[in-house]
């Protein structure tokens, strides 16, 4: 029992601090744009991106064997398949285009919510990491 709570503590605190959750999902919107800007300038330098499709296959296996004799059936595998796929160069610029535009909007409504998050937990805020927006 003992075990038990001690793992369920330390996967509570791997979870952060109310502050730190807060401050991060304030700025959730603004790294996953930054995070997909990043990802359209990688695939417009390399030429290609990854999909990757889940594909059915019925393989001739070994099932057993009924004393001497090995008995063989078709078994079904699901297994992922990773292809290289050309980009629509177009396409990502306008979206690239797009996520310039919306990042100021973005860094201002992520500094906004974690300004909100040092009030509402003004306990735990670092001064050392406060920066004046």
């Amino acid at each position: 029992m003992r075990r038990f709570l001690l793992l369920s503590l330390l996967g509570l605190a791997a979870c952060g601090t109310p502050y730190e959750r807060c401050t991060r999902d304030a700025a959730r919107f603004y790294a996953d744009a930054l995070e997909e800007q990043s990802r359209i300038a990688r695939d417009l330098a390399r030429g290609y991106t990854y999909v990757t499709e889940w594909e059915t296959r019925r393989r001739w296996q070994l099932c057993g064997a009924y004393g001497e004799h090995p008995h063989y059936c078709w078994r079904t595998d699901t297994e992922p398949v990773t292809r290289r796929v050309p980009v629509n160069a177009f396409e990502l610029r306008r979206r690239a285009t797009e996520i310039e535009a919306a990042l100021p909007q973005l860094r201002r409504d992520a500094a906004a919510g974690q300004a909100e998050c040092r009030q509402r937990f003004p306990e735990e805020v670092d001064p050392a990491t406060v920066h004046a927006d």
